[in-house]
């Protein structure tokens, strides 16, 4: 009797030694384990927490002219608590092409002072980032003029590289902590399909624009999105379309590179609109909140398998209107998703850049169903998604 009671305490004591071991790793308030830490820490103050992607530079329905009007659209967001804004600028002039309908025209010396205005006017990490214009429909996918000439042109990658020379060159004095770069916004090098070969083509095009960037500023910080988009968690009925991450990009060889990933899923929550998913009123659920962390962990498994800083550089959702029309059932419907990025990206130490700060994804109330319109006539902070981002109203 006395050795069954010694090997009871026995073993009283090690179930009391690895639940005590897995508290360390639990919320004891939730009673749910917390999200898994990204290792690798951002490089920079500017890029953690949230920020938001604009079109102002890029959007055909863009009423921003000048850079003083650039500056009043944006300087709230300092105010809201944003801690970096993405500003996406048509890069078409890289093949002579043309930006922006209704636009005299956006050269890349229009592109330097319109970004140095930022800068100097707001106290706001800006990232330059680029996106091509020009696009039409193929096999389902929009696929734009420059980068199938990227992906086909050796003079067009060329063309790309001393791109980012000239940028790199115009804001040389400008410190790492205010500025960094996205070399391409949603990379696509995606018909018929992704590929291997489709993806170290990329790599090899962004290494020379990366090498291109650091013989002007050595600690500049540069974002890399992957091909097919960078859109790591995309649906194919229920499973993952890319079987691994690794499809769409792999770590390249550089200091302060941080990888950016783009989420629009669940798709037919997110996207509700005819034009979009062709859903409308679809409330938020349990299974978005499910979806969402999976996702995440996907990412952070990825991010610390490879030892790198990652970025959901774009995630947005199209906003209430009246449950009926357009976007989600509830007002408060894209806030609860907002909360749900936040508690499985930010708390894990992956920043989130919301798309974007106009049109039918936009951070503030909604007056009309349309993509059409560019900013609601009273800019009134859509509240909910503030409060899911912990942000200020």
């Amino acid at each position: 009797m006395r050795r069954m009671t010694w090997q009871k305490n026995v073993f009283f004591f090690l179930c009391f030694f690895s639940i005590a071991q897995y508290g360390f790793a639990v919320n004891w308030n939730s009673g749910k384990a917390g999200p898994v830490q990204v290792e690798k820490p951002m490089p920079i103050k500017g890029l953690t927490g949230v920020g938001i992607n604009s079109m102002a530079l890029w959007s055909g329905a863009s009423e921003v002219r000048t850079a003083e009007k650039l500056v009043l659209h944006l300087s709230p967001l300092e105010t809201y608590g944003f801690s970096h804004v993405v500003l996406i600028v048509c890069a078409d002039w890289i093949i002579e092409g043309y930006c922006r309908k209704g636009f005299k025209g956006l050269t890349k010396e229009r592109i330097v002072a319109f970004t140095k205005a930022v800068l100097e006017e707001t106290s706001l990490h800006v990232v330059l980032s680029l996106k091509a214009y020009d696009q039409q429909k193929i096999s389902g996918k929009n696929t734009s003029k420059l980068q199938t000439s990227l992906e086909e042109e050796e003079a067009t990658q060329q063309a790309f590289a001393e791109a980012w020379t000239f940028l790199a060159e115009s804001f040389k004095h400008i410190e790492r902590d205010r500025l960094s770069f996205n070399l391409l916004n949603e990379p696509e090098f995606e018909l018929p399909a992704p590929s291997s070969s489709k993806r170290d083509k990329w790599l090899k095009i962004a290494s020379n624009a990366v090498e291109a960037i650091r013989a002007i500023s050595p600690d500049r910080v540069i974002i890399l999105e992957g091909i097919g988009k960078s859109l790591f968690a995309n649906r194919k009925k229920t499973r993952y379309r890319h079987s691994s991450v690794n499809n769409l990009v792999k770590p390249i060889p550089y200091e302060d590179i941080v990888y950016g990933f783009h989420n629009y899923e669940p798709d037919k929550f997110l996207q509700q609109a005819k034009y979009r998913s062709g859903f409308v009123g679809n409330p938020h659920t349990e299974a978005v909140t499910k979806a969402v962390k999976k996702d995440a962990a996907r990412l952070t498994k990825w991010a610390n398998e490879n030892k790198v800083p990652v970025i959901l550089s774009e995630t947005g959702c199209i906003g209430y209107v009246d449950g009926k029309t357009e976007g989600p059932r509830n007002r408060e419907d894209c806030g609860l998703f907002a909360r749900d990025v936040y508690d499985s990206y930010v708390a894990s130490g992956v920043p989130v850049t919301w798309w974007a700060l106009e049109k039918e994804k936009t951070i503030y109330e909604r007056d009309r169903a349309t993509d059409k319109v560019w900013m609601p006539a009273k800019r009134v902070p859509d509240k909910y998604i503030f409060r899911g981002f912990r942000l200020n109203f």
